[in-house]
């Protein structure tokens, strides 16, 4: 090789290892170079990892690129002298490699057993093998072993900067992990805050660990706990037997426990199944004063990825024992706020619960519906404001059916402040704490709501009749968790207290509903302030209520009135038509008559035969129009009987089999099997169902071939929320064009039509036979993808009164 590509080579190499790259990219790039330019045809990069003393196999590239690595990985433990591979790492040489003493498990070598090893090292310590490998023999001569040992020196200066750079930069995120932990602390933070946050510190080893801290209560005889990160009940069962079986030691030590090598696990029980979680089990005391405060742990994950971190090195638990002493400071300091605090606390609450209740009063008036009132009263149960009974349910009464559901969760949680809300002074005073309060609440969701969606009491219970017997009081009442829980196993996880705050809520003497509310903050005195919003919540919901049946009866007044003015126009329209048509049809028979004779008697071959066919179609659309007209105008009545929705719709659609299939539509018929009989007129509902499928067969002229022409027709049953009655459903459903919007507003008036041909009369009429069968229509509209009708009708057909003398 002569010289100058000697210096095109290490000029390259020089240039790969000095950019900002990655230091897997930069040995990449390196390592491909050195196949392409000619020089080795495999090159493998082993690295070293000091804190296994392992050597491992990082990457190998050839001329194509990267290579896959072989599994099973395989890591030589070091020192491994007697390993030609490994032996440059002592001697500091290249090393020929012999394939007879290749070890079997290193499947790589195994497939390229020739080749050179060189160190990877300069005069502070090793840091790999550059390995030179082929499946044939080679050998290289002095002048090129010492160009491929400068080769390795620029790769050694590439890893030596890269390890130096990731140890100066975890220094640097230690120093700023204890100036953001003691500027936290020193601020005022809980020592479970800033536990809380110590996975999201960015450091690897708190991201990686599972944590306890353990804080001994003011004047108890027990510890307030916190936990995190721990993936599964199972694995906090196994950290929390050990946590109990070195807590004593602990408490009367001084300095941290480590367990962070597989010899230092203890050989008791309460480690059973530790090394299938985690790998290490650090145990810091809290002392502040010469007395221990808490105890704060770590378990550290098995992960393949966290042995990197064992053992822990001096640095690692100096880190540890400073956080610790920075949590045992605080948590003093926080004993002598929280003395402080205590005394100011008790009379702020009464203050808010005073003028909570005095605005609540207010709010609750100013409510306009009962949803709004249950959903404000929770909202104060919860929040900070408030009394603080976080969380609280809403259990809603059905008599008839005998059981409570669960409509409304609360939770402080859900409020975007958690601190408490200053209102005082605020113009808008009310709609600000509807607005803060209305956040506390949720409807439950599928998942979390049918737990206790539904809770029935048995007549014959003994725990309903107790529960039934604290209703009567119709007052608040703290209850022991106990009995409530008894209810519903999922109350217990819902409200994990052990008392509980009973409100049932009245309205004029009947109960509606009861909340459930945290209690263990309750007092005796704190019932009677609930009592001052709960009884203005009965309040409210009265007034409510009246003012929702004066509106409903306003709204049926107005309904009534359009019907009326509808129907009287409809009629003037009908008698309209029913003359217009009358004196058109007379003289159209006769023209029809005559047409048609005439139509026969010319020969087929002749002119005049194609102008009278012409006459003769017209007339016949003349005549559909005019037979509409009259059907419009005066439907036949009074012919209702039960009648099977199922197989009247299956008749029908038989009659359009053969139209469906020549335009080439697929019918799906989706019936209720156990669908009842509606009482109606067959005939005149059979009719509107032709309407709606021709309507919809229409529709569909306009869709392109290669998308599948479809008209679902399905029965169901459905509720009728406005007057909660059962009644039948018919749904027929096509996927053509649409309706367009402008429209939409005039498909059932008399005459209105989009179609050139079209009488404007179809919808009109089913209109109006839905209308007298005390039904529903609804068009479900969607512009470019198709229609849906909906039609509604009672089983039972009820007779309306006349009107009386």
């Amino acid at each position: 090789m002569d010289s100058l590509k000697k210096y095109n080579i290490l000029s390259k190499i020089i240039e790969i290892s000095s950019s900002g790259a990655s230091i897997d990219e930069r040995l990449q790039k390196a390592t491909h170079f050195l196949c392409i330019s000619g020089l080795a045809p495999t090159v493998a990069i082993y690295l070293m990892q000091h804190r296994d003393r392992q050597l491992s196999l990082r990457l190998v590239s050839d001329s194509g690129g990267l290579l896959p690595l072989p599994l099973p990985a395989f890591n030589y433990e070091l020192p491994a002298v007697e390993d030609p591979l490994c032996r440059p790492l002592t001697t500091l040489l290249p090393n020929f490699l012999d394939p007879e003493q290749a070890a079997p498990e290193d499947l790589f070598r195994q497939r390229r057993p020739w080749g050179w090893s060189l160190p990877l090292a300069d005069d502070h310590q090793a840091y790999g093998i550059m390995a030179l490998l082929h499946r044939e023999p080679f050998t290289m001569d002095s002048e090129s072993i010492i160009f491929f040992q400068i080769i390795c020196r620029q790769l050694t200066l590439a890893l030596r900067s890269f390890i130096l750079s990731k140890r100066n930069e975890k220094r640097v995120r230690r120093l700023k992990f204890l100036h953001r932990i003691g500027t936290q602390l020193n601020t005022g933070r809980e020592p479970q805050s800033v536990f809380a946050q110590l996975p999201d510190s960015g450091l690897t080893f708190f991201a990686n660990s599972a944590s306890i801290l353990q804080v001994l209560a003011q004047g108890k005889s027990y510890t307030d706990h916190f936990e995190q990160g721990f993936s599964s009940p199972e694995q906090y069962q196994v950290a929390l037997a050990a946590s109990r079986y070195q807590y004593n030691r602990a408490r009367f030590i001084n300095r941290p426990l480590l367990i962070d090598t597989p010899a230092q696990i203890p050989e008791d029980t309460s480690y059973k199944g530790f090394s299938n979680y985690f790998s290490a089990h650090i145990i810091l005391p809290l002392i502040s004063q010469g007395e221990i405060t808490g105890i704060l742990e770590f378990f550290l994950s098995n992960e393949p990825l966290n042995q990197e971190l064992l053992p822990l090195t001096s640095e690692d638990i100096e880190l540890l024992r400073l956080l610790a002493d920075h949590l045992a400071a605080t948590v003093e300091r926080s004993k002598t706020q929280s003395q402080l605090q205590a005394a100011n606390l008790a009379s702020e609450l009464r203050t808010q619960q005073l003028t909570l209740s005095h605005q609540m009063k207010n709010a609750l008036l100013a409510a306009d519906t009962p949803e709004k009132i249950i959903r404000l009263t929770l909202g104060a149960l919860v929040s900070n404001e408030g009394f603080k009974c976080s969380p609280a349910v809403y259990l809603d009464l059905h008599e008839r059916e005998n059981y409570w559901q669960c409509l409304f969760q609360a939770t402080v949680d859900n409020l975007s402040g958690r601190g408490p809300k200053k209102l005082e002074g605020d113009k808008d005073i009310l709609e600000k704490l509807s607005s803060h309060l209305l956040e506390a609440t949720r409807s439950p969701g599928k998942k979390d709501g049918d737990g206790i969606s539904e809770i029935r009491l048995p007549a014959s219970d003994i725990t309903s009749k107790r529960f039934l017997k604290i209703l009567k009081h119709k007052k608040p009442a703290l209850v022991e968790a106990r009995f409530i829980n008894l209810l519903h196993s999922e109350l217990k996880t819902w409200l994990p207290a052990s008392k509980i705050v009973t409100i049932p809520i009245f309205n004029q003497e009947r109960l509606r509903g009861l909340m459930l509310a945290d209690g263990d903050r309750i007092s005796p005195q704190d019932l009677d302030y609930i009592t001052l919003f709960t009884d203005a919540a009965a309040l409210a919901l009265e007034n409510t209520e009246l003012f929702q049946r004066l509106q409903n009866s306003l709204a049926s007044l107005n309904n009534a009135q359009h019907r009326l003015a509808q129907s009287e126009k409809l009629m003037a329209l009908g008698e309209m038509a029913t003359n217009i048509a009358h004196e058109i049809k007379n003289p159209l028979v006769s023209i029809a008559g005559f047409a048609r004779r005439l139509h026969r008697k010319i020969p087929n071959q002749s002119q005049e035969k194609t102008y009278s066919q012409i006459i003769t179609k017209e007339i016949e659309r003349l005549e559909e129009i005019v037979n509409n007209v009259l059907s419009f105008s005066k439907l036949e009545g009074d012919k209702f009987s039960g009648v099977n929705l199922n197989q009247l719709i299956e008749d029908t659609v038989a009659l359009f089999a053969r139209q469906l299939r020549s335009k080439r539509i697929k019918s799906n018929l989706d019936l209720n099997p156990i669908l009842a009989e509606v009482e109606c007129d067959g005939n005149q509902l059979k009719q509107v169902v032709i309407n709606l499928i021709n309507n919809s067969i229409q529709a569909m002229t306009g869709v392109p071939e290669q998308i599948e022409r479809q008209i679902q027709i399905r029965t169901s049953y459905y509720c009728d929320l406005k007057d909660q009655e059962l009644k039948a459903l018919i749904e027929i459903a096509d996927n053509g064009e649409g309706i367009q919007e402008q429209f939409i507003h005039d498909i059932f008036n008399p005459f209105f039509t989009t179609k050139h041909d079209g009488t404007g009369l179809g919808l009109s009429i089913c209109h109006r036979i839905i209308m007298n069968h005390q039904g529903e229509i609804r068009i479900h509209n969607r512009v470019g993808k198709g229609v849906m009708v909906s039609v509604s009708l009672p089983f039972l057909h009820k007779i309306q009164p006349g009107p009386t003398a």
